[in-house]
């Protein structure tokens, strides 16, 4: 019994796995903030603040390319 419970399981993190590919949930679009600071708190007190750097500076850019009406054509 036991054992039909751990594979109704499974199948359905597989189900959610596949559902969150197929909505493009995963993709290749660059490091998200998620990956930067999933061990933030693990990092030395310079890593983190580079940390918080390099994201303060992709929010800067994204907020100057919805100001300015432009895309950036490279990631196409």
């Amino acid at each position: 019994m036991t054992d039909v419970i751990i594979y109704l399981a499974l199948a359905a993190v597989a189900v959610l796995l596949i559902m969150a590919i197929a909505t493009g949930k995963f993709s290749n679009k660059g490091i998200g903030p998620a990956s930067l600071t999933s061990f933030h708190d693990f990092q030395t007190k310079d890593k983190q603040e580079a940390i918080e750097y390099v994201m303060e500076e992709k929010a800067g850019k994204k907020m100057e390319e919805q100001e300015s009406g432009e895309k950036d054509e490279s990631k196409n």
